[in-house]
């Protein structure tokens, strides 16, 4: 499992979300500001910042964790009473702007998705999906019509 701690920014001109695809493959893009802390299950989901920083600078600290004494946790079951993978959130739609992160701008039927479901409503199926999509977002974030174009 992985954190970052935001400690400073300046002069961003547009947001620099961190990007986690989730256990049903969804891309969540969250938006961070000084102080924040994102927790993500990084040996089980894809992550990165695949977007190029426009602006000034981005300091953030990283830690990286596993079990004491088990170097191939990740493969096995979680134990008992470990929650579930959130999978089937129902219909999701977009509600907001698609350059709204973080803001809710994605509302599904079950709301424990949370509000950083990201706008492009991408999901990867394939690693060609991926590779299209660090593709497309070389210089910006994509176009509302991204996933019609994979």
């Amino acid at each position: 499992a992985s954190l970052i701690i935001n400690v400073a920014q300046g002069n961003v001109s547009r947001p620099w979300t961190i990007e986690v695809h989730d256990h049903a493959d969804r891309l969540h893009e969250v938006v961070m500001e000084p102080g924040d802390i994102v927790y993500y299950e990084s040996a089980k989901c894809l992550h990165g910042r695949n977007t190029p920083l426009k602006g000034g600078f981005y300091t953030n600290l990283f830690a990286h964790y596993r079990p004491k004494g088990d170097a191939q946790w990740f493969t096995r079951e979680n134990p008992p009473g470990t929650p579930e993978p959130l999978i089937d959130v129902g219909e999701c739609r977009l509600v907001g702007k698609s350059d709204q992160y973080s803001q809710g701008a994605v509302k599904c039927d079950n709301d424990a998705i949370g509000p950083h479901l990201s706008p492009s409503m991408f999901t990867a199926t394939s690693g060609n999906d991926l590779f299209k999509w660090w593709k497309g977002v070389a210089d910006g974030p994509p176009s509302s019509s991204f996933n019609d174009e994979l």
